[in-house]
């Protein structure tokens, strides 16, 4: 799997707090097993209030395949259309339209070529406010949609109509589109910005629906006059007694009609005159009771599978339609189990199936054999400097000697100093006691950049090594620290409370996450809160490392940054390496505690120097 899928996935997993995987077999998504019943009768109505967790997928499938021509951003915003849909959108409120307007003696359908787009449009509405720049992506999406999905009847036009309103991408609608449109546009965007799914849900039906079923309406009769066309056309049919049928319901119209239709074979309903529609219209109403019924029928299959090919462009990709009696669409939930034999849970069961060797490695470095050797490689280079520098900084701070001091009511020492200002005060608090004093330690916190422009040259691989040889010190020390990865987010590689032999197979998956873009705000910001945090618990003074490559392309930039970091700057020490092209920026941002590095080789000696000077502050501090 490419580097740039799982990159992706673990993006949208720290966005959504769901599991996202990449796979080459189609989309997917799964719920736990033990919320599946409960799931399935709240979305059918059967059950009217359920806990938000259950609503919730345990993971999403995504297909690489759809996405490779697709550039990184409208990859990932492509499939944060789909999580963002299953996770907001009310699964009751399908099935009740669908209900309701059958009732009515409409196509289940029907209501969901309008409801579908809607909630589409909504969805991507709530991520533009999220992520503006996503808007780009989803206008391209949505201009693509445009262009393919079929439109055979007006209903299908207006639905149509709102998506290319909402993207302001142009497309030919017919004029009483176009008017039905203009009526219903302050609707659909009360119904956009609405948050309560109940609300939501009314808008549709008591107002988006009224003005939307006249097209329905104008719709059928279409469809009557095309099967007719059709039928005259000498289409070849499956059922040799629906031929039949449709045959004699030809025949039963006046002769002019017969003519008429025989003429304009070759064309669609849609381009014959609104007269000549009528005329037909009104000309089936005088066929016999059991014809016009077999033709409402063969019109109610026949708008149902167009309405279902409008709907396959709008519809959530994670998620299985079964078309049930009568026509009702249904999504089909799946246990997060029941795709194991996709991608999505390959990395599980490689997990249980570890080799007695990989388990054996497992236990006693935290890594496989394999990601054993591609350690120790790494190690290898730095492993000189790994004992030279603990010992070094060992010595920084050594455990002071035994010292009596104190002011205490009884004790082995009197403080002779204590004794003129205790006594008369009758406090008595004349003794010392011997004091082991506690060793004197930072916390460190660690932000690496891991965006695009790492892969260039060797700097990932050198920002590797020195990033081993920064764990291998600290940990051999004894001390806190933590190390997190950046790019347009920001991944716990290992937290202060964490072992770090449990965290070396996740800083080796770095290599894997390569991408994205550089948001430097967004890194400061969660480092520090949790180095803050760190320091007001255990009482230690901490230090903020940041390592980067590149100019901020994304979150803050300019006077906003320089402002943040210098409110950082006045809670803990921050220190910035930079190199290449961000040599520049950690000059402009950090000032006087940016270092730049020419060469990225030279990074181990650049971490060690800003650690040992953060040793020596802390002595002279003390």
């Amino acid at each position: 799997m490419k580097e740039r899928w799982k990159a992706t996935a673990r993006l949208l997993e720290e966005e959504f707090g769901i599991d996202v995987q990449p796979s080459y077999e189609g989309w997917g998504a799964g719920w736990d097993p033990k919320f599946l019943p409960l799931l399935e009768m709240w979305a059918k109505g059967e059950a009217q209030e359920i806990p938000p967790a259950v609503r919730v997928p345990a993971g999403v499938l995504f297909n690489v395949p759809d996405l490779l021509k697709k550039s990184e951003q409208d990859a990932i915003n492509t499939v944060r259309h789909e999580i963002n849909y299953l996770l907001s959108t009310h699964f009751p409120h399908w099935r009740n339209g669908q209900r309701e307007v059958f009732r009515a003696g409409y196509v289940p359908t029907s209501f969901l070529v309008l409801f579908a787009v809607l909630e589409s449009l909504r969805v991507d509405d709530e991520l533009v406010k999220k992520h503006p720049s996503s808007l780009i992506s989803h206008k391209k999406r949505y201009k693509e949609i445009l262009t393919k999905a079929p439109a055979p009847y007006p209903h299908h036009e207006l639905a149509l109509s709102l998506v290319s309103a909402w993207s302001n991408e142009e497309r030919q609608f017919h004029e009483e589109v176009l008017r039905k449109r203009a009526s219903l546009e302050r609707s659909f965007y009360e119904y956009i910005r609405e948050k309560d799914p109940q609300s939501a849900y009314d808008i549709v039906i008591e107002e988006l629906w009224q003005k939307f079923r006249p097209l329905v309406d104008l719709s059928r009769e279409l469809n009557y006059v095309d099967l007719l066309l059709e039928e005259a056309r000498g289409k070849k049919r499956n059922d040799a007694h629906k031929a039949r049928i449709m045959t004699d319901i030809l025949s039963k119209l006046p002769p002019s009609l017969r003519d008429y239709i025989n003429q304009n074979k070759e064309k669609s309903a849609r381009e014959l005159p609104p007269d000549a529609i009528k005329t037909i219209n009104k000309a089936l109403s005088a066929i016999p009771d059991w014809m016009r019924d077999y033709l409402r029928q063969m019109s109610y299959m026949d708008m149902l599978e167009k309405d279902i090919a409008f709907l396959a462009h709008f519809l959530p990709k994670t998620l299985e339609v079964d078309v049930e009696h009568r026509g009702f669409i249904s999504f089909i939930f799946k246990a997060w189990e029941e795709v194991s034999s996709r991608s999505s849970l390959r990395s599980k069961k490689q997990k249980e199936e570890l080799t007695e060797t990989d388990k054996r490695y497992k236990k006693e470095h935290g890594l496989t054999e394999e990601q054993f050797k591609q350690y120790r490689t790494l190690l290898r280079s730095v492993l000189p400097y790994v004992e030279h520098f603990r010992r070094k900084f060992d010595n920084f701070l050594p455990r002071e000697e035994e010292l009596w001091g104190g002011r205490y009511v009884r004790g082995k020492r009197i403080n002779y100093k204590r004794v003129a200002t205790e006594i008369p005060t009758k406090r008595g608090r004349i003794f010392m006691r011997r004091e082991v004093p506690s060793r004197k330690e930072l916390a460190f916190e660690l932000l690496m950049d891991i965006s695009s422009s790492m892969k260039k040259e060797d700097k990932l691989v050198n920002a590797l090594r020195s990033l081993i040889l920064f764990c291998e010190v600290l940990d051999k020390l004894g001390m806190e620290f933590s190390v997190k990865a950046f790019n347009e987010n920001v991944y716990t590689i290992k937290d202060f409370s964490q072992d770090y032999k449990s965290a070396k197979s996740a800083l080796l998956e770095l290599v894997n996450s390569v991408g994205g873009s550089t948001d430097l705000g967004k890194a400061l910001t969660s480092g520090a809160e949790s180095l803050e945090t760190l320091m007001r618990k255990k009482h230690k003074k901490g230090v903020l490392i940041l390592f980067t490559d590149g100019q901020p392309t994304k979150g803050l930039k300019g006077q906003d940054l320089r402002f943040l970091i210098s409110q950082i700057k006045m809670r803990m020490p921050l220190v910035a390496v930079g190199v290449g092209q961000a040599t520049k920026t950690v000059k402009e941002y950090f000032q006087k505690t940016g270092i730049s590095v020419e060469d990225v080789s030279k990074l181990p000696s650049v971490f060690s120097f800003v650690m040992e000077n953060q040793f020596r502050r802390l002595l002279s501090v003390s």
